[in-house]
């Protein structure tokens, strides 16, 4: 019988930081079981065997073979790009995936504040309603940056990013990102940055000026509201996320959602109990829920423990 799953992270050293996929079934980025009898295998290949039992019967329906959600932890050490991501139908129809047997996936995706340094902020839309005409002349004339909006974040602040929104992660900023599996990334603006190759890193104009939404201002952020059990934080098509402060037994009933589970622990200890046994998840940790469990117990190991619960959206 399944049980829940922990994997191997994937560290992707970036020119302006650090990237750890906790989670992934994207392309040759898989993510390796590291518990249980299913140690060595990859997330698709644990979904090949056991489709249904793992992700729930409706998110087989819609996905197939395909795990629907990456899970991240970025370290922003320097400014990230500016950028903007697709949606669906403009992936699919802009062929923006490289494998042939994999649907075109477009890339909303929310962001959980886990470190911030007391100047940190983050880009999240325009400033204004804007046009392509006047983006591209701000990109010729070196003032992008007068059109975007600053908005400042601290622990604990949550954004929603979705697909057409211009954004970027700021130097001193640590997030825990939850998106739709895909890795189709269009580059506005890069500040004129070196890559590892001393040149200049390429940019996609063209794709961006094509998917941006040029009347999105900055979305509002979901702040911290004190020590609740169960937060709600976001509840978008592509999934749904709570933030769980845990400081006593939390029982969770996921029958209603036929869906696989995904704990992301931000601090402390749990252990997740289930029919068949339990399973202990530390801070740093993501867990995968199979479906079928859909009955989970959360116990504290110490003090208090936070948690992101992911899974698909409706």
């Amino acid at each position: 019988m399944l049980y829940p799953l922990l994997f191997q992270p994937i560290v992707k050293p970036k020119i302006w930081g650090k990237e750890i996929w906790s989670l992934s079934g994207y392309g040759e980025d898989q993510s390796v079981v590291c518990n249980g009898f299913l140690e060595g295998n990859t997330l698709s290949e644990v979904l090949e065997v056991y489709m249904d039992e793992l992700v729930g019967g409706r998110v087989y329906d819609r996905y197939g073979l395909h795990f629907p959600l990456l899970f991240k932890i970025i370290d922003a050490q320097d400014d990230l790009s500016i950028q903007v991501h697709p949606n669906d139908e403009q992936a699919a129809a802009m062929a923006c995936e490289n494998e042939e047997d994999a649907p075109a996936f477009g890339k909303t995706e929310m962001w959980v504040v886990t470190k911030a340094t007391d100047e940190a902020s983050i880009v999240l839309g325009f400033n204004k309603s804007t046009n392509a005409a006047e983006v591209a002349a701000s990109l010729q004339s070196n003032t992008i940056m007068d059109l975007l909006q600053m908005v400042p974040v601290k622990k604990g602040d949550v954004a929603l990013i979705e697909a057409g929104t211009v954004h970027a992660l700021r130097k001193g900023t640590q997030v825990a990102e939850i998106q739709q599996t895909s890795d189709t990334t269009y580059r506005l603006y890069d500040y004129n940055r070196l890559g590892v190759d001393g040149k200049l890193r390429p940019l996609h104009v063209a794709e961006a000026l094509h998917v941006l939404q040029y009347n999105r201002m900055a979305e509002p952020l979901v702040t911290t509201k004190g020590q609740q059990s169960v937060e709600r934080l976001v509840n978008d098509p592509h999934f749904v996320t709570n933030r769980l402060h845990i400081n006593q037994t939390l029982q969770r009933d996921y029958a209603p959602y036929d869906s696989f589970v995904v704990y992301m622990c931000l601090e402390g200890s749990v252990t997740v109990e289930y029919e068949d046994g339990q399973q202990t998840l530390s801070a740093g940790q993501t867990c995968l829920i199979p479906a079928c469990l859909p009955d989970i117990a959360l116990i504290p190991v110490n003090g208090e423990a936070v948690l992101l619960e992911t899974r698909a959206g409706e």
